[in-house]
């Protein structure tokens, strides 16, 4: 246990003893826990501030502290070199690699104890002043591309960050990574059989039938995923051949995952978007997506087929949430939305 500066608590004149902590799983904190929570939450705050007052160059500040099941705390603050994704790391993503170095480095000296890297918690703060109001703060899709894997992350792992609502009340709010990846444990397969069943969910249902989206539809577009899957293979390097369709103005475009080293590829979904970008002169509009292909075939690490990245690119502009998402299953296919397989951020239309 860190020792930590009382004076930032009375600074702020906040009693933690009343601070309640939200959850929609009904999670408990035992008042030590909370304590620890807070501590951390308000650091992490403080990080992100310095971060933007030494001219970060987004002007925003986020910081993360994160817990491994051994109990041992990092702290990251994200890093803009510039404004290209290639140099940005989020707060979150640079705690996780603090937290990896730190438990290799562990691990070197001590063999013997084993080597086990999971997540427990993440504590997410931003530079904005705890006084305001905000909503409880989500990883973005960059760094939700990197959780929806279960190398360092499982069903128990906990994000919590400081809520003030309308009320005025600071809260903490505590939720499952898992509740924001709902598609967390979906496996997609690439054994495909003419009559496989077709499930839909829910909101899926209605929006094929608003969109006029049948089930011929539905297999064109599986068949055409398929084929492409079986007949070109450009992800020969990674060994994860991954082909992606999409639906827009009746007509549908496929692509490959295309590797150039096991490090850099090119996503197929984002490939077939800047094709129809450019084909439809800026004014997309994507009815219907699936995507076909290899998890890789290490069963102790699911890196997933759709790219959450992606999606939650694309519905910012040229999809929505009510957008067909198809999916091939072991025994089945699954028809959903792209509203459905999102975290909750993007359903309520946060804008990055």
């Amino acid at each position: 246990m860190i020792k930590f500066n009382n004076s930032l608590i009375s600074a702020q004149e906040i009693d933690i003893s009343q601070i309640p902590v939200v959850s929609d799983d009904g999670l408990n904190l035992d008042f030590e826990t909370k304590k620890e929570i807070f501590y951390r939450l308000l650091e992490a705050h403080r990080l992100a501030k310095a971060n933007v007052e030494v001219g970060n160059i987004t002007n925003r500040g986020f910081a993360t502290y994160v817990c491994t099941n051994r109990d041992k705390w990092s702290l990251g603050t994200n890093f803009n070199n510039s404004r290209n994704d290639i140099s940005s790391v989020c707060g979150e993503r640079s705690a996780i690699l603090s937290a990896y170095n730190h438990a290799l480095v562990s691990y070197m000296k001590n063999p013997q104890n084993g080597f086990d890297f999971k997540i427990k918690y993440l504590c997410m703060s931003s530079n904005i002043d705890i006084n305001e109001y905000y909503d409880f703060i989500v990883p973005c899709e960059d760094c939700l591309s990197w959780l929806n894997t279960n190398r360092c992350f499982d069903e128990n792992t906990l994000i919590f960050s400081f809520v003030r609502k309308s009320d005025g009340i600071l809260k903490i709010s505590a939720t499952k990574l898992a509740d924001l990846l709902p598609y967390k444990t979906v496996i997609t397969s690439n054994n495909y059989f003419e009559n496989k069943p077709v499930n839909y969910t829910e909101k899926a249902q209605k929006s094929a039938v608003e969109q006029k989206i049948d089930a011929l539809i539905i297999k064109k577009m599986l068949s055409k995923t398929h084929e492409l899957y079986k007949t070109q293979n450009l992800a020969n390097i990674s060994g994860q051949n991954i082909a992606a369709s999409i639906l827009f103005d009746d007509e549908i475009l496929t692509s490959n995952k295309i590797d150039w080293t096991k490090r850099w590829f090119v996503e197929p979904l984002e490939h077939i978007c800047a094709k129809a970008i450019q084909k439809t002169n800026g004014k997309l509009f994507i009815k219907a997506i699936c995507y076909f292909g290899d998890e890789y075939n290490n069963s102790d690490i699911k890196d997933g087929v759709v790219s959450i990245k992606t999606l939650g690119r694309i519905r910012q502009k040229h999809a929505t949430c009510d957008t067909i998402l198809i999916l091939n299953l072991n025994n089945e296919i699954l028809v959903t939305t792209v509203g459905e397989y999102l975290p909750k951020k993007f359903v309520q239309g946060y804008k990055i």
